[in-house]
């Protein structure tokens, strides 16, 4: 399991040990080998909540319901799921959370997703006492090991979507929580507050340069590379251990943006493309179909359809 990971059994021993996301690829890769199933993400999905401990573990299990779980998840999740960064869109009728990974080779990502999407529907039905009621849009192919995600997470699901994107009725985020605790959520709030305040890092590279793409404030590798204290070739270099480029965080950042303007805010694409700084809308078009394959007229309404 450890293999060629640098990793050691006295390692597993500190609590505080950190590991590089190169160890934490290969770990991952190692586990796939040797599992001989297709559904370990799932299973280790299913147990995620429940085996976890610390103060966001204990403020999620007294949440009063999913709103609040979500926002104290959101702000607090560095404590136990650093590679993921999530954002939230409101529609007319639905909630939108938006995933974004920071970490690993596609195989991986979808290892990530599948467990983060199947403790989500874990954690949901025993807090709510009642199954999960939404809709995952996943960014890649259907796979073959299809009747997993029927099983752990239900039939309403798209493939080969721009972003990965949980979608579910306003309704659902008022239902009660069983085991809410006023005083305990608080408590554990204050206490991982505390404790994100006495960490080393609270966000990693890939989220802090995509946070501030998004934001629209720097644009080129330059400026992220200033804004960072860094030289470019730096920059460049210390993203490598993630597998992921300056150009495609910027390509995600500029294709998060678009969807949000186009099927969210109702932009048209002149709009968008002078939002988003591109020199008219045929080019903004030719780029938004080489990030997704497809013209932005037809994510006008996208998320109408989840």
């Amino acid at each position: 399991m450890l293999s060629g990971t640098g990793i050691f059994e006295q390692d597993l021993r500190h609590l505080n040990h950190k590991i590089s996301p190169l160890q934490l690829g290969q770990l991952i890769d190692n586990a796939l080998n040797l599992w001989s199933g297709n559904d370990l993400a799932f299973l280790l999905g299913q147990q995620w909540l429940p085996s976890q401990s610390g103060n966001l573990t204990n403020g999620l299990l007294c949440s009063a319901n999913l709103t609040e779980m979500q926002a104290l998840w959101q702000q607090y999740h560095w404590q136990s799921q650093p590679w993921l960064q999530g954002w939230r869109w409101q529609t007319t009728q639905q909630q939108h959370l938006i995933l974004q990974l920071d970490i690993a080779t596609a195989k991986q990502q979808q290892f990530f997703i599948e467990l983060t999407l199947s403790s989500l529907v874990a954690s949901y039905k025993r807090l709510a006492n009642q199954a999960w009621q939404g809709h995952f849009s996943l960014p890649y192919a259907k796979p073959k090991h299809i009747d997993q995600y029927h099983k752990y997470l239900g039939d309403k699901l798209s493939f080969a979507q721009p972003l990965c994107v949980i979608s579910y009725d306003l309704a659902l985020n008022n239902v009660p929580f069983q085991m809410a605790d006023k005083q305990s959520f608080r408590l554990a709030e204050l206490q991982a507050q505390q404790q994100l305040k006495q960490a080393e890092f609270t966000i990693g590279l890939p989220a802090m340069i995509r946070r501030l793409l998004t934001k629209g404030q720097h644009h080129s590798l330059p400026d992220i590379a200033h804004a960072l204290g860094l030289s470019p070739a730096t920059l460049k270099r210390r993203l490598k251990p993630f597998s992921v480029s300056f150009q495609q965080l910027q390509d995600q950042a500029n294709l998060h943006n678009a969807i949000y303007l186009l099927a969210v805010t109702g932009e048209t694409n002149l709009q968008v493309a002078q939002q988003l700084k591109f020199a008219d809308s045929n080019n903004f078009r030719r780029s938004f179909k080489r990030w997704t394959g497809q013209l932005p007229s037809q994510f006008r309404y996208w998320l109408n359809q989840t």
